[in-house]
């Protein structure tokens, strides 16, 4: 019988043991600070927050704009064709480049917005 309540009391245990691990694990990624109705203070584990593989390639198409709204308000737009034209006629890698880094009217209004910060 006394075996039975330590077998009880150790499975208790293990199962507190684990709750606290599990806690602790989800802590160590952020917590917030909750004040209940009765003034305790309680901390929580911040809820992960997943990104969407959606969000992350808009970000990449936001950066590549940016940076040729940039390139076509350093350059202008000749110096920018000139630059654009070795690639055009290159090989099927750098004619793709090229089509990528063409200028088109969002690039055109990202890089009026850039000179008019920039000078």
């Amino acid at each position: 019988m006394l075996e039975a309540a330590m077998s009880g009391n150790a499975q208790n245990f293990d199962e507190r043991i684990g709750r606290v691990t599990r806690k602790h694990r989800a802590m160590s990624k952020g917590y917030t600070f909750r004040v209940d109705k009765n003034g305790l203070i309680n901390i929580k584990p911040k809820r992960a927050r997943g990104s969407s593989p959606f969000t992350m390639i808009i970000a990449l198409l936001a950066v590549g704009l940016l940076f040729k709204g940039v390139a076509l308000a350093n350059f202008g737009p000749e110096k920018y064709a000139e630059r654009l034209a070795p690639m055009q006629s290159g090989n099927m890698v750098e004619q793709a480049g090229a089509w990528v880094l063409s200028p088109g009217p969002m690039t055109e209004w990202v890089a009026r917005a850039v000179s008019d910060v920039v000078r």
